[in-house]
């Protein structure tokens, strides 16, 4: 055991591994939606690597970007198109690490309207959130589709929700573009249903939820977070492969009805790959849509580390999503 022992306190002290003990504590924050069940979850696995996880559910992927911000986490999970809004904030004392979930926003047409062309939108009244992701991805996939976006009229509903749906219910709008529930809300109370025209057919090919890291945090504490990868991965595996159990733990963390998650489900994606080409493509998007005043591409040149997705699956970075 003392051979051991020393054996340890060597490679320690030669910077070769960073024992990870039970008491390591970090703090992680995710928003609160189906399609990041992987996260209600990730504190069980967690733990297996010597991890303790303290859980900060929010709601929005700004709190979660401020708070990354002002060190009040250790650990987040904001949108990839965050990345780009931080970098305008000239903050980049962070790495992403690891993707989290693809996709979970949709266009929803009222029950009696039809569009088969991205085109035919034109003359319609949709519900969107201003200079929201999901309303960004409508609009390229529109464009990209040969619809003249000044001919479709959009009606703000920032926080969706039971305005957003008494809007279509009632006829005032034809149809909204928003994340879930909301969709699976309409397509289950019959006012309305899953447009096949897909708002992530851009070259973005709807990448969302992505995790980082306080850069100072990760240099000092890096097994720490290593072994969140790995509880990620983990968790995301599991989910994967197990659709009940999703159901259940997305239920349990959401508030919604087995039903409601259900119908939510197919409509996004549990994915730790981080990708570049794609991220590359949407923060050049909020560039072009003037969210951002400059194109923060390089971003995710210098922000996308892979070295810790690498080592927890095995996998080159070429196979987790980069180039």
């Amino acid at each position: 055991m003392r051979k051991l022992r020393l054996v340890s306190l060597l490679l320690a002290a030669f910077g070769l591994t960073t024992p990870v003990h039970a008491t390591e504590t970090v703090r992680l924050a995710y928003a609160v939606q189906v399609h990041q069940a992987n996260m209600m979850i990730i504190q069980d696995y967690a733990k297996k690597y010597g991890v303790n996880l303290e859980i900060v559910p929010m709601r929005r992927y700004a709190d979660l970007q401020l708070a990354l911000m002002t060190n009040q986490v250790d650990v987040a999970v904001v949108g990839y198109i965050n990345l780009g809004l931080m970098k305008e904030n000239n903050f980049e004392d962070y790495r992403a690490i690891a993707g989290v979930f693809n996709g979970g926003q949709s266009l929803t047409l009222a029950k009696d309207v039809k569009a088969k062309t991205w085109k035919d939108l034109e003359g319609m009244t949709l519900g969107t959130a201003p200079n929201s992701y999901a309303e960004l991805l409508f609009k390229t996939s529109a464009r990209l589709g040969g619809a003249d976006i000044s001919k479709i009229k959009t009606v703000s509903f920032a926080a969706g929700g039971p305005p957003m749906l008494s809007a279509l219910k009632n006829h005032q709008i034809d149809g909204f573009v928003s994340w879930e529930p909301n969709n699976a809300d309409a397509a289950l109370s019959g006012d309305g249903y899953y447009s096949s025209l897909d708002i992530g057919d851009n070259p973005t090919k709807h990448v969302n939820g992505v995790l980082t890291a306080n850069l100072n945090f990760l240099k000092k504490h890096r097994a720490a977070v290593l072994g969140v990868v790995k509880a990620l991965v983990d968790a995301t595996n599991d989910l994967n492969k197990n659709e009940a159990k999703y159901v259940e733990v997305a239920v349990r963390g959401t508030g919604s009805s087995p039903a409601i998650v259900k119908e939510a489900i197919p409509h996004g994606s549990l994915d730790y790959k981080l990708h570049y080409k794609e991220a590359k493509a949407l923060l050049q998007l909020i560039a072009q849509a003037k969210m951002t005043k400059t194109d923060t591409s390089g971003s995710v040149d210098t922000q996308f580390d892979y070295s810790l997705l690498s080592e927890a699956t095995g996998l080159p970075k070429n196979q987790l999503g980069g180039q």
